[in-house]
């Protein structure tokens, strides 16, 4: 999958296996997600993950906390697109699914 290709030579640095742990993770607070916990990428909406892919963390004012953090900012890097290949991609390898439209609704 072209998404897990961008997701290792750009977010595995910091997000290792998917597990938050890649070799340059020690020092960062807050430290990088672990996609596999249940509670992070699981939880969140496939909108705020392009935001934040997209705008990182880094320099957002202190009214941005929670989301204040030591992220990259990915958008001079990947085109929209590529970001959400990384998205899909951050979704297979922890082992998650983004949501979907119930269609017997």
């Amino acid at each position: 999958m072209y998404g897990k290709g961008l997701y290792a030579s750009r977010c595995s640095p910091c997000h290792g296996n998917f597990d938050g742990k890649g070799f340059a993770a020690p020092g960062f607070t807050p430290p990088p997600a672990n996609f596999k916990d249940p509670t992070t990428i699981a939880m969140l909406q496939e909108s705020f993950l392009f935001w934040r892919i997209k705008k990182g963390g880094v320099g957002l004012p202190v009214e941005g906390m929670p989301w204040k953090s030591a992220m990259p900012r990915w958008e001079l890097e990947l085109s929209d697109e590529d970001i959400w290949k990384v998205i899909m991609g951050e979704y297979d390898g922890a082992g998650q699914k983004p949501r979907t439209w119930d269609e017997s609704e």
